[in-house]
């Protein structure tokens, strides 16, 4: 007997009611049992079977919803819910769903990663009677109505999207009587799969898919939701296929893909041990050539996309026509190899405030084992550290730590420049209304929302320039990722606000989004203040200063839920950098000049220097 979800079934299927009942052929067992009786927890992490506990190989299993197919003499309906249980699994390319189509739809779906995601079990009914497409024959064909409460989709390349409204949708499905039994011959075409959330949670996981950014010499990572597959093997190939187009959605025009237009997989990925091998071919496994550059381009595509994240792969190798090729004279490249194709924020950097005099300092030592003790406050160098500016209300510092801007209070002006002995600063003033934010990209440009719109503010002393948001967007926060193409923001809208991820490109002294932004961390109430948090998140505050409702939130770039952060006291301000390193990596100023730390979303601590909006380089 197995237990599934807190039910026991003697097969792994629901089979159907004697009436008019419902079936869902039912594949969640998440074990396969040789004898006597196992049982599949309901609770607790997803457990991995097959011959992954022999070691690694190329047919290592995933986690796989056991699907079955459809019996005799089923209904329509019940053709249709275990059509929509099978789906769940991505074995041999939905081998066992595709059993529930008529030939020719068969040959013609292809649903890709794209799925909407309904909570619990949508209700399955029939629709009738169908319009007489054949005359006489009306009694060979059949409706049935799907409907459910959508909660999120997820696009054709992984991009998590979190459904807006609160009203059921139905999803009509057609089928046809083929040799006495009922097959479906037409689907949705809007939604690709459709899946329960306790589905989508099983078969689906985060990954990042890393392009290039204009340049060509910086990793860009696109945090998107894949299928999990069937075996390593499937999913690397996954992977490996959508890296050869420009990615789509919001990072649209501003990252790119080293590999040629031509470029097709020889076969699928080859996994032995820890290394996994891709081989190329041009179109219909023609020969091509690439220049030293794009096989350095390509190689640290795949290496930090297949041998980063939740993966037993370590190192990647890479062929042409079925030759292996060295990159850098290695023939083996793991993610170390392009490090430098990474920038990252400094993890255990120095916290920067201002005291309560005026003037900013820094704050070294801050969440190390000795705790408090172990701080240092010092005053930066320049006049930053003078005290013989306007008092500023909020600070930024760049990612290497060399200037600082701050918004002077009232948002009238913002002071810029470096630190250093004798520094002076330079002012700005907006045109556009008060400033609300200032922060810093590794380019050294300075980054300004006032009044709503987005001011760049270049290194080499040049005019400031406005960059165009979508039409209606007033943008009350703005902050550049270290890779330099991805951005968030905050956006109000009317009374209330929310946060939004995009992408820019640099053409010249113009600057542009590109793609289109889209929200994430949604059911965030009225965040206004954002930071980077590592690669894939950044840490929220919403309603700060309000005694009863300031929430921390951590927010995934990849549309996913965001996770609230317990913190104490009355937060106004937050910065976070890297949470790589062993420091503390989140902090928070509070209403009364006190400022806490946190390591690794550990407990909050209380520094032993006090002041007022504190930040992190970059």
């Amino acid at each position: 007997m197995i237990s599934i979800r807190g039910q026991s079934w003697a097969i792994a299927k629901r089979v159907p009611m004697a009436a008019g009942g419902r079936t869902a052929a039912v594949a969640l067992a998440m074990a396969v049992v040789a004898a006597g009786c196992a049982t599949v927890p309901t609770n607790g992490p997803v457990q991995q079977v097959g011959s992954a506990q022999n070691g690694l190989s190329q047919e290592q299993e995933y986690s796989q919803p056991i699907p079955v197919g459809p019996e005799s003499g089923w209904k329509p309906t019940q053709i249709v819910d275990g059509f929509l249980a099978a789906s769940a699994s991505f074995a041999g390319d939905h081998q066992v769903a595709k059993k529930y189509l008529d030939p020719a739809a068969q040959a013609a779906w292809h649903p890709g990663w794209a799925v909407t995601v309904v909570r619990g079990q949508p209700k399955t009914t029939s629709v009738g009677p169908f319009p007489k497409s054949v005359p006489n024959q009306s009694d060979l064909r059949a409706q049935v109505k799907v409907t459910g409460l959508p909660v999120a989709t997820i696009t054709g390349s992984g991009q998590y999207q979190v459904y807006s409204g609160s009203s059921t949708k139905s999803y009509v499905f057609s089928l046809v009587s083929v040799d006495g039994q009922w097959r479906i011959d037409g689907l949705p075409t809007s939604q690709g799969l459709l899946l329960t959330d306790a589905d989508f949670q099983h078969v689906y996981q985060p990954r990042d898919l890393y392009f290039l950014s204009q340049s060509g010499n910086t990793l860009v990572p696109d945090p998107v939701f894949v299928p999990q597959q069937a075996t390593n093997t499937e999913l690397a190939t996954g992977l490996v296929k959508a890296l050869l187009q420009d990615p789509s959605g919001w990072l649209s025009g501003a990252a790119v893909t080293g590999f040629p237009a031509h470029a097709q997989p020889i076969g699928q990925v080859r996994i032995d041990g820890q290394n996994a091998t891709v081989d190329l071919g041009g179109e219909d496994g023609k020969p091509f050539k690439v220049s030293q550059r794009q096989l350095e381009q390509m190689a640290a595509q795949l290496a930090w996309t297949l041998a980063s994240g939740p993966t037993p792969i370590q190192s990647v190798e890479l062929e042409l026509n079925n030759g292996p090729k060295r990159v850098m004279s290695s023939l083996y490249q793991d993610p170390q190899a392009f490090q430098g194709w990474m920038p990252a924020q400094p993890a255990g950097s120095s916290l920067y405030f201002v005291g309560s005099n005026g003037t900013v300092q820094t704050l070294s030592g801050v969440g190390l084992p000795g705790g408090a003790q172990d701080e240092r406050a010092s005053t930066v160098p320049g006049q930053a550290g003078s005290g013989s500016v306007p008092p500023l209300t909020s600070i930024a510092i760049s990612p290497n730590g060399s200037s600082v801007a701050g918004i002077a209070a009232g948002g009238a002006a913002v002071y810029f420049g470096t630190l250093g002995r004798g520094a002076a600063l330079k002012e700005w003033r907006p045109t556009s209304g008060s400033c609300t934010s200032v922060s810093w990209d590794a380019r050294g440009d300075l980054w300004i929302t006032a009044g709503g719109i987005v001011w760049m503010l270049p290194p080499n002393g040049g005019s400031a320039v406005d960059m165009p948001v979508p039409a209606g967007d007033d943008v009350t926060d703005f902050m550049v990722a270290p890779d330099g193409v991805r951005v968030v923001m905050i956006v109000r809208d009317g009374s209330s606000s929310h946060v939004e991820v995009g992408a820019v490109t640099h053409s010249g002294q113009a600057v542009m989004m590109q793609g289109g932004p889209v929200t994430i961390g949604a059911g965030i109430p009225q965040p206004d203040a954002l930071s980077w948090y590592g690669t894939d998140d950044v840490i929220a505050l919403a309603d700060s200063g309000s005694s009863s409702s300031a929430q921390l939130y951590e927010v995934p770039l990849n549309g996913g839920p965001p996770t609230t952060i317990a913190v104490p006291g009355t937060p106004v301000s937050v910065t976070a950098t890297s949470p790589e390193g062993s420091v503390a990596d989140i902090a928070i100023g509070l209403s009364g000049g006190k400022m806490m730390v946190s390591t690794d979303l550990g407990v909050f601590q209380p520094t032993r220097a006090g002041g007022e909006s504190p930040a992190y380089p970059g």
